[in-house]
């Protein structure tokens, strides 16, 4: 299973130019690091859910975003788990300025 999400964040980074890592997977938890230019965009969350989509594919089975936390540097650690384990999903974002 790690091989194949591993598979699928490298074909992630080279489509959008990111800079994400597998952190951890535990039981059906995968922990990823979101790093890059895609974290400071408006549409973040929707990275999120592209990177679900594709791990559902690679495995065959339904990934959805449990949660995901802003780090102080604009990365994300995001936690993903199949869609029938998550019963709600936390949301929040904060956009950082640099003048």
């Amino acid at each position: 299973m790690k091989h194949k999400i591993e598979e699928v964040i490298q074909e992630f980074n080279i489509v959008f130019k990111s800079e994400c890592k597998l952190l951890r997977v535990f039981g059906e938890e995968i922990k990823v690091l979101f790093k890059g230019h895609i974290c400071f965009t408006c549409g973040v969350y929707d990275y999120f859910e592209d990177m679900a989509s594709k791990i559902s594919k690679k495995l065959n089975r339904e990934y959805g975003v449990v949660k995901y936390e802003q780090q102080d540097d604009g990365s994300y650690i995001v936690y993903f788990k199949p869609k029938n384990k998550i019963k709600k999903v936390k949301r929040d974002i904060r956009v950082f300025l640099y003048l």
